[in-house]
């Protein structure tokens, strides 16, 4: 995929502030070849789901999620851009939950959200207390079709910056085929204003379009 195309579909998603929290969401990522888009918080603790790559200490995953790579018609698509391996739920099941338990505490979580449907729903704990709940189709209210698997379309790396308020357990919960990410990133971060968080987007389209320039003059 045209890794120009990648950051400007993440630059065009719009920073807002929820008004039931002080969670602040953006659709900022960076692009990375053969994994589509990645957090932009260089501090983060990732988990990608590549082959080979053990969970950082601290990181359990368990329920109905399944790793997978490529797509399955019907039953889970990679996000547009990645060709490595997944988590997808809740294959071979049309429902389920898979549940990240966290060895600390965290203010922000991002993903590589593919397809977001409004079936998919998103939520964060501390213990035992639902701090946040999130539908793909709440995330994605800027009137971009859900579902939709093209990269202008409703794949977008996702961040949530949340304050005072931290978390310690993610919950990916589905009640269709299916709930995809890729590139889970923990981190504690200074949760920014929306409008920096805009800036940051407008700083990736320009180096994009620097990089596109010099790769056209090069030709």
């Amino acid at each position: 995929m045209n890794i120009f195309r990648t950051v400007l579909v993440a630059a065009m998603g719009a920073a807002f502030a929820s008004a039931a929290s002080a969670t602040v969401i953006s659709f900022v990522g960076t692009p990375t070849s053969g994994e589509g888009l990645t957090t932009t918080i260089s501090a983060a603790t990732v988990v990608t789901f590549n082959e080979g790559s053990a969970l950082p200490s601290g990181i359990t995953y368990s329920g109905a999620g399944k790793i997978l790579g490529g797509s399955k018609d019907g039953y889970y698509a990679t996000p547009a851009g990645d060709n490595s391996l997944y988590l997808s739920v809740a294959y071979p099941d049309s429902t389920g939950t898979e549940i990240a338990q966290l060895g600390s505490q965290y203010n922000y979580f991002g993903l590589y959200w593919g397809s977001m449907d409004d079936y998919n729903t998103l939520s964060f704990y501390n213990g035992d207390k639902l701090l946040n709940s999130y539908t793909g189709a709440q995330v994605i209210a800027n009137g971009t079709a859900l579902g939709d698997q093209s990269a202008m379309g409703s794949n977008r790396y996702v961040n949530f910056f949340f304050g005072p308020e931290t978390y310690n357990k993610v919950v990916f919960d589905t009640k269709g085929f299916a709930f995809e990410s890729d590139n889970h990133a923990y981190a504690n971060v200074s949760v920014p204003e929306p409008g920096t968080l805009a800036l940051m987007a407008v700083g990736l389209l320009g180096a994009a379009l620097t990089a596109r320039r010099r790769k056209l003059k090069a030709q």
